[in-house]
């Protein structure tokens, strides 16, 4: 479907004399649809069988995005609700400042995780048995099939596309731990992940679309689980809508930072103590002077 729904929308382009806005509205378009099949990446990437793996790397090639997997399992899960994760988004940092550390922060950690692991094989990084390289070059071979089948005006169409599919991402990873931070024990070692250190939401739409993403704390709790089964809990954080609700609200930062600041600081663990958020550090003290009365 992802892979019918760019080529239809690039056909479509080549067809028709669209003004300024048509071209940028079905850019857009098609790039939201292809964010959903990095969702579908996601879950797909997550599972222990290579038949879904190799599903995951073709997916993801549709807007570009063939490291995620990597990323996201060995990287994210491994550091999430920390202030080294790049993938979870820090109180006070709103979402435009979180997308320009969050991309390229992805694509180095994967690169550095997969040159490590071919390392270990005695291989060297550019090589075909690179799991990051198998997805590019499928992206290369279907949007380079594309500008020749359709011109060069589709380059834009392209690059639109990629951007807002990779935007569908970071919105979910926004949201998903903000201002959520594990603790480090005697030995400086982070603690194992709870559940609390996910934003949940139990809402039917987004449920259906996402595939019970944002059961997120069970997610991380069992990342293999298949997403039919992941379940839902009233005790966790919660956000104040579904995830598609709550994009929205976070592309407005001054009113994502009015709800979940205040959300985020009545927490019973956290409790008001900023000691226990992860906090923006260009915003830290402007955030403890603001909300020092919760301390």
């Amino acid at each position: 479907m992802h892979f019918i729904v760019l080529i239809a929308a690039a056909w479509w382009i080549s067809i028709n004399q669209l003004d300024w806005w048509g071209y940028l509205s079905l850019s857009i378009v098609a790039g939201n649809i292809s964010g959903l099949g990095i969702n579908t990446g996601h879950e797909l990437g997550h599972k222990k069988g290579k038949f879904e793996k190799t599903l995951a790397k073709l997916v993801l090639a549709v807007p570009f995005y063939g490291h995620f997997t990597i990323d996201h399992n060995q990287g994210h899960h491994r550091d999430v609700a920390t202030p080294i994760d790049g993938s979870s988004s820090r109180m006070g940092e709103n979402f435009y400042a979180f997308v320009c550390r969050e991309i390229p922060a992805a694509i180095t950690r994967s690169f550095k995780t997969e040159n490590i692991r071919l390392q270990r094989r005695k291989q060297d990084f550019l090589c075909f048995d690179n799991q990051i390289f198998q997805s590019y070059v499928i992206s290369t071979i279907l949007q380079g099939s594309i500008i020749v089948m359709f011109g060069l005006q589709i380059i834009p169409f392209l690059f639109i596309h990629n951007i807002f599919a990779w935007l569908q991402l970071s919105s979910a990873n926004y949201i998903e731990h903000y201002g959520l931070l594990r603790q480090k024990d005697g030995l400086d070692h982070y603690e194992r992940c709870k559940p609390h250190h996910s934003w949940n939401s139990n809402h039917v739409f987004s449920n259906l679309v996402l595939f019970h993403l944002q059961r997120h704390s069970d997610h991380h709790t069992h990342p293999t689980r298949r997403y039919q089964s992941l379940k839902s809990y009233d005790d966790l954080p919660s956000l104040p809508n579904g995830y598609l609700g709550c994009y929205l609200v976070a592309y407005i930062p001054w009113l994502w930072f009015y709800i979940m600041d205040k959300k985020l600081l009545k927490l019973s663990h956290i409790n008001g103590d900023l000691s226990k958020v992860n906090l923006d550090p260009r915003k830290k003290m402007t955030l403890i002077k603001k909300y020092q009365e919760y301390n």
